[in-house]
C-alpha cells in the first residue's frame, strides 16, 4: 500500500497573466530553436486533456514538432490526488520515458482513473513502463519532487492565470480557441 502525502490544491484569488518562459526543469519535445513554443498546463486525470492528446496533439506532433516548426513543453497542473500521483510517476520515469509515459497515461486514462484503486493501477502502468513499485513509492515519498510538481501548478495559477486544463500558451500568449487540430493549425500558421 502506498502512503501519499496530504496534498492541498488551491488557486490564487488574484492572479495576473504574465507570459510563461522556459525553465531548466521543463520537459520539451521538438527542436530547441523552433520558431513557435507551445506550453501546455495539464492534469493527467482531466478528460479534456486526454482528448486533446489523443486527437489534436498527435497531428500537432507530426506537423509541427517533428518538422522543427514548434517545440512543446508539458507542465503539470494536477487537479486531484491521482493526477498528482500520475505526475510523480511520469517524473519518476526519467527524461527519455517522460513523454511516452504521458501518452500512456492519457490513452489509458479512462481505465486507470475509474478503477477501485487508481494508485494500484498506476503501479501496474509504472511496471510496464519500467518504473517498479519500490521506485514509484520512493518517488511518491520524495518531498522535493512533490513540491516541484505542486510549485509548477501554483506558478501556472498564480503567475499565468491558469484556471482549467488543458491551458495552452503559444509564444507566450494564452490560447483560448478550440483545441481541435484544424483550428490550432490555422492559428499556428498565423504565428509563422
Amino acid at each position: 500500500m502506498l502512503v501519499g502525502a496530504s496534498i492541498s490544491f488551491f488557486t490564487a484569488g488574484t492572479a495576473f497573466a504574465a507570459s510563461p518562459e522556459m525553465t531548466d526543469s521543463d520537459h520539451v519535445l521538438g527542436e530547441p530553436d523552433a520558431p513557435i513554443t507551445i506550453i501546455e498546463y495539464a492534469s493527467l486525470t482531466c478528460p479534456h486533456c486526454a482528448h486533446f492528446h489523443e486527437t489534436g496533439f498527435q497531428k500537432l506532433k507530426e506537423n509541427y514538432l517533428d518538422t522543427g516548426k514548434a517545440r512543446f513543453i508539458f507542465r503539470h497542473f494536477p487537479l486531484d490526488r491521482y493526477a498528482f500521483q500520475a505526475s510523480v510517476l511520469a517524473e519518476c520515469a526519467g527524461d527519455t520515458k517522460f513523454f511516452p509515459l504521458i501518452d500512456i497515461l492519457f490513452s489509458r486514462q479512462a481505465e486507470w482513473t475509474r478503477t477501485k484503486n487508481p494508485t494500484d493501477a498506476l503501479i501496474k502502468i509504472g511496471k510496464q513502463a519500467g518504473v517498479g513499485q519500490q521506485k514509484f513509492e520512493a518517488c511518491l515519498a520524495d518531498e522535493k519532487l512533490g513540491e516541484s510538481i505542486l510549485n509548477e501548478r501554483l506558478t501556472g495559477a498564480n503567475d499565468y492565470d491558469v484556471t482549467s486544463t488543458p491551458t495552452l500558451f503559444i509564444n507566450g500568449e494564452k490560447y483560448e480557441e478550440d483545441r481541435s487540430f484544424e483550428v490550432l493549425d490555422s492559428y499556428l500558421k498565423s504565428k509563422m
